[in-house]
């Protein structure tokens, strides 16, 4: 199915077709639903990683346009006094704002500084309070760069770093952690992980290489653990944020908190899995796996507020996932998150009624998958609310822009509630 296909077929006295989502959203179907007998006409969005709901949507959007201020001949001064993730997240406009000006200064803390340098040399770093002969004609918070322009990355890699991934050994992934965010107050302890709760998981993948990335004197405190002496210590090693940007490119995966390394992973390419509080930030949504902020992260809830032990538990078996894989760091590095199959290292694909049978109930092809799932009672039942993980149970991946596939998953859905009882689109 590409951009121009449509799925049909009639429920009822409704008419219902399905496509890619006209955005280029992965796990995302536009949904048009028309009853003829009164030209009433819906346009909707439904998303995977939210089955159970259709979000209305503008079949015709209004079209942008682009105009660029006529700030050639002027000078910027571009005030990064925020978190050091939050200007990492922010980068990804700057150069596309320099080029509006004939001059860019960025005022930062000392510590970015040296890696801020690295991804321009016509961009100038200074300190906060350092005066200038020349003063700067416009002044500008990175963090209302988005107003200037648009996001041209896409969720693609923007920063470079200078370390280098050290040579395999046996084909071991180089996984680092980070569990503390560097903030203080309320919203630092919410976001923070107690390392002990990282005991298992280290405990039962002793074939990886375990590096810390925490900077701090939290890093101190994970030496104390018996259970840690096998990881390599690199936080007490960092002088900068370029230091910890240099580990980070080193490594096969990040395991971190919300906090900067989780967005110095994602602006320089390094997959990573970034574990989220309940409530969370509001850059991360509410419940998807992904974010187009970064192509390369995924997002793992807590389920309940405080509720770490979940968290962790789902990353055991993410990691499990993985290394039964041949090539696991190729993987990680080939199919971004955004493509992978939803199911595939949920919980909920362990625990459907029915589905695993012991490991004997195993399906050749979604069809056969989907055609059991809408004869079973029970798989039905759970098929309404958790298909991509009842699916994975099955031994079925539907892959993020698979749209055919999506549009049978969406049809399926359909079919098992007998219609749209869910959602009621079309409404009076």
């Amino acid at each position: 199915m590409d951009s121009t296909t449509q799925f049909r077929w009639v429920v009822d006295d409704l008419r219902i077709s399905v496509g890619p989502s006209s955005l280029g959203q992965p796990w995302s179907l536009d949904v048009d639903v028309t009853r003829p007998s009164t030209g009433q006409i819906e346009s909707m969005l439904w998303d995977a990683n939210a089955p159970h709901g259709l979000s209305r949507r503008d079949a015709q959007p209004s079209a942008f346009q682009e105009t660029t201020p006529a700030f050639s001949e002027r000078n910027l001064l571009i005030l990064a006094d925020q978190g050091v993730g939050d200007i990492v997240q922010q980068w990804r406009y700057v150069s596309s704002v320099a080029k509006q000006f004939r001059r860019v200064r960025v005022q930062c803390r000392p510590e970015l500084q040296r890696l801020l340098r690295r991804q321009s040399t016509e961009i100038e770093t200074i300190a906060f309070g350092e005066s200038r002969d020349d003063p700067d004609d416009v002044h500008v918070s990175i963090m209302r760069l988005g107003s200037l322009t648009h996001d041209s990355k896409g969720g693609d890699a923007y920063l470079t770093a200078h370390g280098r991934k050290p040579a395999p050994a046996n084909g071991r992934l180089r996984v680092g952690l980070n569990w503390i965010t560097s903030n203080t107050g309320v919203a630092a302890n919410i976001k923070s992980l107690p390392p002990a709760l990282l005991e298992p998981v280290l405990r039962d993948y002793p074939g990886i290489d375990w590096v810390s990335v925490q900077w701090g004197d939290d890093e101190r405190r994970l030496s104390c653990q018996p259970w840690a002496a096998a990881v390599e210590l690199l936080g007490c090693t960092f002088t900068d944020v370029a230091d910890l940007a240099d580990a980070i490119v080193g490594l096969d995966l990040l395991i971190t908190t919300d906090s900067a390394p989780a967005h110095l992973a994602g602006a320089l390419g390094v997959p990573v899995w970034t574990l989220l509080s309940r409530p969370c930030s509001w850059r991360w949504g509410l419940d998807s796996p992904t974010t187009p902020l970064y192509s390369g992260m995924r997002l793992v809830r807590q389920t309940g507020q405080g509720d770490w032990s979940g968290v962790v538990a789902q990353i055991h078996r993410m990691l499990g996932g993985i290394l039964r894989l041949s090539g696991a760091a190729d993987f990680l590095l080939a199919r971004p998150w955004e493509d992978m199959p939803l199911g595939l290292f949920d919980e909920r694909a362990m625990s459907t009624p029915g589905a695993s049978g012991g490991g004997t109930v195993r399906s050749a092809s979604l069809d056969e998958a989907l055609r059991m799932c809408r004869e079973n009672a029970d798989w039905r039942a759970a098929f309404v609310f958790y298909p991509m993980a009842l699916l994975e149970a099955l031994g079925v991946r539907v892959w993020g822009r698979d749209y055919p596939g999506l549009a049978k998953v969406f049809k399926t859905m359909v079919d098992c509630h007998e219609g749209f009882s869910w959602c009621t689109p079309l409404r009076n």
